[in-house]
């Protein structure tokens, strides 16, 4: 026995069933914490609606004087717009902030080359949304942890430009990893509980070095097979819970281009098939190749890539979401528009889309130029030809407008300028020929919910 302060007598048997109460109680708020943890969803609606934006390769003003390095750069950036950045995601957000989405997704590849001053300004300039309660839910590409390439252009030199860690994603893109129902421990991958309808599973399928470096990016990707046990209980979870899985990633699970496979398709491609197919995900949704092309794999998924936002057009993807179908729709943004509602008075901006389709082609007749350079039978004229015939084919692929009819395939095929390429370019031809592929449209589709 024992005596309170009061001189009262406590028995043994009293204190240990008072102990004994306190820990049930203890132990059942916590079951209680957890099964919300668990349950809990972001949203009670059964619509919703995601902007997937991918391969922006931002760089941030702060890096560069636009002088003589930054320009060298710029005029090899294979394709890339890099001049009117910040007006083109300006224009971006002000369309979000009109229509209101859930959320935007970024699919990796944010930034040009994982500067770390990139991240933070491409965050200011997504700050708006996030304070209008859309979400930005981001996973990184193969350019951004680490990455040697990271520059500053300082007139005519470039600079070493701090690099983007691990811990640096998490805080400069924070938002997806705060509302995230599970992350995984041993890579930048997380799952949002949507709701009752939908788990969105974003993965971090880049290989990194684990401290800054100074060598390029790895282009190919590859899960780690950790990360494949941890998603392995997020569709688990969906499983249980009724959800449809939804997957995000940066680079490619299936093969979009006969001639871009190699560093694309993700190196354990076939084991995450297995798994998909196992709790039969619908969709996966990537970025990487660059082009806009939605492609069927064996088991029936869909893979659905968005093409990058700095090249031919600046393409964004609107996945809409309800409790019967999954809808996708390539969009583009109108950067002449905005330039004009503006009052801008830069001319290119205000011819922005010409500005940057003329970009896009300039740097397709560099590489024909290129492939042709050692032919000297072709006249100037036949060169000048083939540059445009592969130019208007090239940019049709990056926009997902490629899916030809079988009369057009051989109208092309029987055309002089493919007939001049299988004699004098076998690349070239062959690269004709791989965009002569595709089966299918590649800028929308509605998936039933089964």
């Amino acid at each position: 026995e024992y005596r309170s302060k009061g001189g009262s007598i406590i028995s043994k048997r009293k204190i240990i069933i008072w102990i004994s109460s306190i820990l049930v109680c203890g132990l059942l708020l916590l079951a209680l914490w957890t099964t919300k943890k668990v349950n809990s969803v972001l949203q009670q609606d059964s619509e919703s609606e995601f902007w997937l934006l991918s391969d922006v390769h931002f760089l941030s003003s702060a890096l560069h004087d636009n002088g003589i390095a930054f320009n060298q750069f710029a005029e090899g950036a294979a394709g890339k717009e890099m001049r009117y950045q910040a007006e083109s995601l300006e224009a971006f957000v002000a369309e979000a902030l009109e229509k209101r989405p859930t959320g935007v997704i970024l699919t990796g590849d944010m930034t040009l080359n994982g500067e770390k001053a990139s991240a933070e300004s491409l965050a200011e300039l997504l700050a708006p949304l996030q304070e209008a309660s859309i979400m930005v839910l981001s996973l990184p590409g193969n350019h951004e942890i680490y990455n040697g390439w990271a520059r500053i252009f300082d007139g005519d030199k470039e600079f070493y430009a701090d690099q983007i860690s691990p811990q640096d994603f998490k805080d400069i893109f924070s938002e997806g990893y705060e509302k995230a129902d599970s992350v995984d421990r041993t890579s930048l991958s997380y799952s949002i509980n949507l709701n009752d309808q939908y788990r969105l599973v974003l993965l971090d399928s880049c290989i990194y070095e684990e401290q800054v470096n100074w060598n390029q990016p790895t282009t190919n990707g590859r899960l780690k097979e950790s990360t494949l046990e941890w998603l392995k209980d997020q569709l688990e979870a969906a499983k249980q819970q009724q959800q449809t899985p939804l997957l995000f990633m940066h680079h490619n699970l299936l093969e979009h281009n006969s001639l871009l496979k190699e560093g694309y398709i993700l190196d354990n491609s076939a084991q995450l098939q297995q798994l998909l197919t196992a709790y039969q995900v619908p969709a996966i949704f990537s970025g990487h190749i660059h082009i806009q092309d939605i492609t069927e794999g064996p088991s029936g998924i869909q893979e659905i890539v968005t093409g990058s936002y700095s090249t031919q057009e600046l393409g964004y993807g609107v996945v809409t979401l309800t409790d019967k179908t999954i809808n996708y729709e390539k969009k583009v943004i109108d950067l002449d528009q905005w330039a004009a509602k503006n009052k801008r008075k830069d001319p290119q901006l205000l011819q922005y889309s010409n500005y940057q389709a003329t970009i896009f082609q300039q740097d397709t007749t560099k590489m024909v130029r290129q492939q042709l350079a050692s032919v000297t039978e072709l006249t100037e004229e036949q060169i000048n030809t083939l540059c445009t015939f592969i130019a208007k084919m090239n940019a049709a692929l990056f926009t997902g407008d490629d899916a030809y009819s079988q009369e057009e395939k051989e109208t092309i095929r029987h055309s002089e300028e493919y007939q001049l390429l299988a004699t004098y370019s076998y690349f070239l031809k062959q690269y004709v020929d791989s965009l002569l592929e595709d089966k299918s449209p590649d800028n929308a589709l509605t998936l039933p919910i089964k």
